[in-house]
Parts: C-alpha cells; sequence; structure tokens
C-alpha cells in the first residue's frame, strides 16, 4: 500500500496535469453551491434549494444570465456576476481551505518537474486570492476561466487550450476533476482522468469511479502498489 501522491507519479506516464479548483483542490463547494441563494437573499428574494445543483455545470455569466431571467431581475447580467463574487469573495480570501493532502500532491509533481495548469468554470480573481493565502499558486503556470472561452467543461475547449500551454498530448496529459459531466467530457476527448470525491458530487461517485483512471477521496488515500 502507498499514499496515492506517493504512488501516482512513481507508476504513471504523466506530461501535464489539468486541475479543476471548486471540490477538487479547494473545498470550496458549500459555499458556491449556495452563493447564488446568498446573492439573491441580499435582494430579499428566497431562491429553491435546487438552484446550486442546476447553476453548478454552468460558468459564472451563464448562471449569472440564469439569475436574471428566472427571477426576473432588473439587474444586468454583469452587475448580477459582481454581486455573487462578492458574496464568495471573502470566504476564498479568508476561509476555504484545501481538500486533504492536495498541497502534498501539488509539490510532489511540482518536484518531480511535472507542469500544471487549473481550468476552472470560477472567477479567476477568486482563485488567485485562494491559492495566494495557502501559498499553492506558484505550481501553476497558467490558471484558465470557462469564462475565456465562453463555454463551459461540456465542451473540452478549455482543456485543450490547457494542455496546449503545457505542450502536452491528451494521451499523456491528466484531468482532476470532481464533476461527472466534465469527466465525461474529458474522457470522451482522450485525456485521462482523476476523480475526486467530493458532497457537492456524492450523488454521481459511482458514475465517476466507473469513468476515471483513479477515483479518490483524497489525495492521500491509500491505494495498492
Amino acid at each position: 500500500m502507498a499514499l496515492f501522491y506517493e504512488h501516482f507519479i512513481k507508476r504513471e506516464t504523466v506530461e501535464g496535469m489539468i486541475f479543476d479548483v471548486d471540490g477538487t483542490l479547494l473545498d470550496s463547494m458549500p459555499v458556491w453551491s449556495h452563493s447564488g441563494e446568498r446573492y439573491l437573499a441580499t435582494l430579499g428574494i428566497c431562491a429553491p434549494k435546487s438552484l446550486g445543483k442546476i447553476l453548478f455545470s454552468m460558468t459564472m455569466q451563464q448562471g449569472a444570465e440564469y439569475i436574471k431571467n428566472t427571477f426576473g431581475l432588473e439587474q444586468n447580467a454583469e452587475e448580477i456576476l459582481a454581486g455573487i463574487i462578492g458574496v464568495v469573495q471573502e470566504a476564498y480570501q479568508n476561509e476555504t481551505g484545501c481538500k486533504r493532502a492536495a498541497e502534498l500532491f501539488l509539490k510532489t509533481l511540482y518536484d518531480a518537474g511535472v507542469p500544471m495548469v487549473v481550468a476552472t468554470s470560477n472567477d479567476q480573481p477568486l482563485v488567485v486570492s485562494a491559492f495566494e493565502r495557502l501559498g499553492i499558486l506558484s505550481y501553476f503556470t497558467e490558471i484558465l476561466t470557462c469564462g475565456e472561452f465562453g463555454r463551459g467543461k461540456d465542451s473540452p475547449e478549455i482543456f485543450h487550450a490547457a494542455a496546449g500551454k503545457m505542450g502536452s498530448a491528451p494521451s499523456g496529459t491528466w484531468v482532476v476533476e470532481d464533476g461527472l459531466y466534465a469527466i465525461c467530457t474529458a474522457k470522451e476527448a482522450g485525456y485521462r482522468v482523476i476523480g475526486v470525491a467530493d458532497e457537492a458530487s456524492k450523488e454521481d461517485a459511482e458514475k465517476i469511479r466507473q469513468l476515471a483512471d483513479y477515483f479518490i477521496v483524497d489525495f492521500a488515500e491509500n491505494v495498492r502498489c
């Protein structure tokens, strides 16, 4: 038996790593899952608890437009987006932590000379603020956001762009994700996948287990050599 972060780098051929952020590196999904509800609450609107699940697979821009149209807000999508970011910004700056042993996995890869790029649906300033506080920002050569491409991870465009930044082929590039829809996209595009368990995606855990090359609860999980 070995710890996953030690086992992986010894066993696998790795040309590059693409990391999701929320629910994968950061234990931030509880904050994010309710951000739409919290924003609407500031306007005196009680949103259904299902809102977070609906917004989960959208980019932030798409989510803002959905909230505007669904709840008939006078604010435009940019104002709504700014409001949502404001609701979660303090948590990212002051509270949100890494998933267990994520820092050790990143350091192991970095020390081995593996290039790493972030591919996230989140807003870049939020990611940077949390990563700087946690001391992991320097491990990454790029932070790419779905908003830059105008599409979510139901399209492989962001994964291809990340691999291009590292000069790695899909077959030698690993995508680390907690979302089933993103894992499906990555696998269909020829990438290898580490699925990370998270409370927000627990209903999809078995499907993720079947699709992913590895499925882990955390980066220090014991695995067979």
